[in-house]
């Protein structure tokens, strides 16, 4: 047992003595798990008892000295009870368990006619009075939030988890002499033009565009992303038959499989990937190896970031002349977009791919 009396501004300090189970549980206070005002005034007590005075354990738990008193004349009366909060004043909660019970019931089963909840009407469809405020403050204290929803699509695959090792493998360990290549097309691009120019951002003010455009009809780009280096190679054309896949994929392998260089083409399952032509091709191409993605997977094949990319950094802007203005400024952003750049840094966790 320890025993101090300290003093402070000339006035007697109360005295601090612990046993060895008070000291043991304020020890146990004292970790990051703990709310903050408990470790202060656990360690209060502990430094009191150590033979430190008011202020100097003031200076140590960032508490004023009038408070270090406090928790000391607490402590002494009541122990460790004493280092709670007191109940608060004010009108007794009026709405119970049983309430609260009734509510997320409530907001979990959407209403007959209508897709979801609004804030009112859930307060008129209780059986019990509340008000919008008060619902909208418990529903936020209960994370209930009828006015969201997400989106997620399963996959049936049964070969799911073979494929998507096989990509990932080859992300993470590519056969050596080898290519990884990613291949898509990005179909019905539309050459788009406003109608009036747009108003350019100024300071205070955004830039704002006008809502009416002129349609100048559509195009298709294909595009490989070569994983380990980060180049992109594209083409534009009119239609997305298996006639221009299979161009396409011979115009890659003229690029990048020269010498015979193994190429493995990471690709989704669209039906033109896989007419009798392409197979037939690839069948006589023994450096051509195509994998697949799992069904509802394409967000495994890497090529679907750098659209991500294309679609936030060009085409979002809405400003092509004709389709060949299009196709012009997507194969000058290939270009532009090849001179800084570099692989996707990425971590696969079981979901989709995402860019760090």
């Amino acid at each position: 047992m320890r025993v101090f009396l300290g003093c402070y501004m000339g006035r007697p300090a109360t005295p601090i003595q612990l046993t060895e189970r008070e000291e043991q549980e304020l020890r146990l206070l004292i970790q990051p798990t703990t709310q903050y005002r408990y470790v202060q005034r656990a360690r209060t007590i502990l430094l009191a008892a150590e033979g430190k005075g008011n202020k100097e354990i003031s200076e140590k738990v960032s508490l004023s000295p009038v408070a270090v008193s406090h928790w000391r004349t607490r402590f002494s009366k009541h122990r460790l009870d004493g280092l709670k909060d007191l109940p608060r004043s004010g009108k007794p909660a009026r709405l119970g368990h049983k309430e609260r019970l009734q509510i997320v019931n409530k907001a979990c089963t959407p209403p007959s006619l209508k897709a979801r909840w609004t804030i009112r009407e859930l307060s008129r469809s209780l059986g019990f009075s509340i008000s919008k405020s008060h619902l909208h403050r418990i529903m936020h204290e209960l994370d209930l939030k009828p006015h969201q929803f997400r989106m997620w699509l399963f996959s049936n695959d049964p070969e799911f988890e073979a494929k998507q090792a096989d990509i990932v493998g080859l992300y993470l360990d590519p056969p050596k002499n080898a290519f990884v290549i990613c291949i898509d097309e990005k179909t019905g691009i539309q050459a788009t033009e406003p109608v009036h120019k747009k108003l350019p951002m100024r300071p205070g003010r955004v830039e704002r565009r006008e809502f009416g455009y002129k349609r100048y009809g559509t195009v298709a780009l294909y595009a490989a992303f070569k994983v380990h280096e980060g180049k992109v190679f594209g083409k534009t054309e009119e239609r997305h038959t298996h006639l221009e896949f299979l161009g396409f994929v011979k115009e890659v392998c003229a690029r990048w499989g020269k010498g015979g260089r193994e190429l493995h083409f990471v690709l989704d399952n669209l039906s033109t990937h896989k007419v009798e032509a392409v197979m037939e091709w690839v069948k006589n191409h023994p450096n051509v190896h195509l994998h697949f993605t799992p069904t509802h997977g394409s967000w495994l094949n890497q090529i679907e970031l750098w659209f991500s990319i294309l679609s936030r950094q060009l085409l979002s802007k809405r400003s092509f002349k004709s389709r060949e203005d299009l196709a012009e400024q997507l194969l000058a952003f290939i270009q532009e977009y090849n001179k800084t750049c570099k692989p996707f840094a990425w971590t696969y966790k079981g979901k989709p791919l995402k860019i760090d």
